[in-house]
Formats: C-alpha cells, structure tokens, sequence
C-alpha cells in the first residue's frame, strides 16, 4: 500500500512540475533557466517513478495483473 501512496505522491509532483515548467516558459519567454530546471527535477521525478514500481514489482508489493493470464 506503501508504494501505491509514493507513486500518487509522486504522479501529483510531476505534474506540478510540469504545469509550473509551462507557467515559466509562457511568463519568462527564454529569458531564465526556471523551465529548465523544472526540466530536470521532471526527469528526476520520472526516475524515482521508475525506481519506485521496479523495487515495488520486485518485493511483491505493486503486482501486474493482466487479464490474459
């Protein structure tokens, strides 16, 4: 149950990422490296998302259920 919670938590910060990363390329226009930054903390968080389902999938906790056994 853990680990669904940390990938909401997870999903929620990478879209607030994502919608501030679009909040600054509109405002700034280029002028700042705010939207790149956001960039990499976006690349960052899609890391952790990776890692979070591979460790969960691993220890049984996330499973992949399939209709097609």
């Amino acid at each position: 149950m853990i680990f669904k919670i940390i990938l909401v938590i997870l999903a929620l910060a990478m879209l607030i990422s994502l919608f501030s990363s679009a909040f600054f390329l509109m405002k700034d226009k280029g002028s700042t490296k705010r939207a790149q930054n956001t960039l990499r903390i976006r690349v960052t968080l899609a890391l952790l998302i990776m890692a979070t389902v591979a460790i969960g999938i691993y220890t049984g906790q996330l499973g992949v259920n399939i209709p097609f056994g």
